[in-house]
C-alpha cells in the first residue's frame, strides 16, 4: 500500500518498543485520577504516537511532529509522566533528519515542546514533584540526540572526502595514462604512416632501395612504440599485482628514456626526411631522472607534429642546462606546410603542458615570431618533482 511505502520491518519493531515505552507511565508527582474520557483520550494519543514513529525514517520532521504532539497532548490530558517515547521520538527525528541544520533544529524544538507540555502538565495537575530532574534529563536526550547527528555527519563528511580523493587520484591516472598512450602510439603511428607512405611511393616508382629504407624505418619505430608500450604496461601491471612479470620495487620494469635517448627520436625524424640539428649546451650528464623524461616528452610530442604537419621541415633541437633544463624545438616548416588547426583539440599539446606542470616547468608552443615555422619551448627544474609524481 502507498501509506505504508518507505517503511520497514525495523521501522515497526522500533514502533512496537516506542509502545511499550509509552504504556509505561511513571508518573512524575503523586497519583493523578483524570476523568474516564481524558484518561481514554490519552491513551490514544500515546498509542497514535507511537505509531506515528513508523514514518519516521522517509517522512521525520512530518512523524516526529505528529509524535511529540500527541504525546505532549497525552499529558495535558493524563498528567505529567516520564516522557519516555518523546525522548525516543527527539532520538529518532534527529538521526533521519534530511540534513544536519534540520536535525539540530527539530533535536531542540521537540526538547522545547517535551519540556513546555512537562511544565504545563505540573501547573495544571499540581505535580511539581522531580520536574526538575525530568527536564534535565530531557536537556541531556536533545543534547545527546545533537551529539551523535554531529558525530555521524563529521563521519560521513571523512567518507565523502575520501571518495572525492579517490576519484580525484583516478581521475589524475586516467590522464596520466592518456597522455603516456597519446605519446607512445602518436609518435610511432605518426612516423609509421610517413615512412609507408614513402615506401609506397618509393615502390611504384621502381626505387627499390628507398623502398627498403623507408620499410626498415617503419619497422625500427613500430619496435621501440612497442617496447614503450611493454614497459608502461609493466609499470601499470605492478600497480596492481605488487611487482609482477619483474617489476622493480619502484614498479618500473626497465630504464625510463630520457636526454640520452634523444638521438634516437632525431634519426626516426632524420629517416622520415626531416633535417635535424641538435644543440647542447651545458652539463647534461647531470640532469635528474625526472627532469629528462620530461624533455624526451617534449622533442618526442615536437618532432611528432612536425612530421604531421611538416613534412620535410628542417628542425632544429636545442637542449641546455643553467638554473633550469630548457628545451627547444623549432622548425622551418615552408608556407604550404599545414599549420594546427586552431578549433581541433591539440591532446598532446595539452597533455604535454600538464606533464611539464607536473614537473614544476612551463612549457609555450606557437607560431614563430617570424610567422614561419612551429616553436616548442619548454623550461623544467632541475630538482624535478617529488618521486611518484611523474612517472613513464
Amino acid at each position: 500500500m502507498r501509506l505504508f511505502a518507505g517503511t520497514t520491518r525495523r521501522d515497526w519493531a522500533m514502533v512496537a518498543v516506542v509502545v511499550v515505552a509509552a504504556t509505561v507511565q511513571v508518573s512524575i508527582g503523586g497519583p493523578v485520577r483524570p476523568a474516564p474520557v481524558a484518561d481514554l483520550l490519552g491513551d490514544v494519543c500515546a498509542l497514535a504516537g507511537a505509531l506515528a514513529l513508523a514514518w519516521v525514517r522517509p517522512r521525520p520532521l512530518v512523524a516526529g511532529s505528529a509524535s511529540l504532539g500527541l504525546t505532549g497532548v497525552g499529558m495535558l490530558l493524563t498528567g505529567p509522566i516520564v516522557p519516555l517515547a518523546g525522548w525516543l521520538a527527539v532520538l529518532l527525528v534527529t538521526r533521519h533528519a534530511p540534513d544536519l541544520a534540520v536535525a539540530l533544529r527539530a533535536a531542540a524544538a521537540g526538547g522545547a515542546w517535551l519540556a513546555t507540555a512537562l511544565v504545563a502538565a505540573a501547573v495544571v495537575y499540581r505535580q511539581p514533584d522531580a520536574l526538575a530532574v525530568v527536564l534535565a534529563l530531557t536537556l541531556v536526550v536533545v543534547l545527546a540526540a545533537s551529539v551523535l547527528r554531529l558525530q555521524r555527519a563529521r563521519v560521513d563528511s571523512q567518507q565523502r572526502e575520501r571518495l572525492a580523493e579517490r576519484e580525484r587520484t583516478v581521475a589524475a591516472e586516467r590522464l596520466r595514462i592518456a597522455r603516456d598512450l597519446h605519446d607512445l602510439v602518436g609518435h610511432g603511428l605518426s612516423l609509421v604512416a610517413v615512412q609507408s607512405g614513402a615506401a609506397r611511393l618509393a615502390l611504384d616508382a621502381g626505387d627499390v632501395d628507398e623502398a627498403r629504407r623507408a620499410v626498415a624505418a617503419i619497422e625500427a619505430a613500430s619496435r621501440g612504440a612497442l617496447g614503450e608500450m611493454r614497459q608502461m604496461l609493466g609499470v601499470l601491471r605492478a600497480g596492481t599485482d605488487d611487482g609482477a612479470d619483474g617489476a622493480d620495487g619502484a614498479g618500473r620494469t626497465g630504464a625510463q628514456p630520457g636526454l640520452a635517448d634523444v638521438d634516437t627520436l632525431v634519426e626516426q625524424a632524420r629517416t622520415g626526411g626531416h633535417a635535424v640539428t641538435v644543440q647542447r649546451s651545458g652539463p647534461l650528464d647531470g640532469v635528474p631522472a625526472a627532469a629528462g623524461l620530461c624533455a624526451y616528452r617534449v622533442v618526442q610530442e615536437a618532432l611528432t607534429n612536425v612530421v604531421r604537419h611538416a613534412p620535410g621541415a628542417a628542425v632544429t633541437v636545442t637542449l641546455a642546462t643553467g638554473d633550469a633544463l630548457t628545451v627547444e624545438v623549432v622548425d622551418e616548416r615552408a608556407d604550404g606546410a599545414s599549420p594546427p588547426d586552431p578549433d581541433r583539440p591539440h591532446f598532446g599539446l595539452l597533455g604535454l603542458a600538464e606533464r611539464v606542470g607536473a614537473a614544476g616547468g612551463t612549457l609555450e608552443a606557437g607560431p614563430r615570431g617570424d610567422g614561419v615555422g612551429w616553436r616548442v619551448t619548454a623550461t623544467v627544474p632541475l630538482s624535478g618533482p617529488a618521486p611518484g609524481e611523474e612517472s613513464a
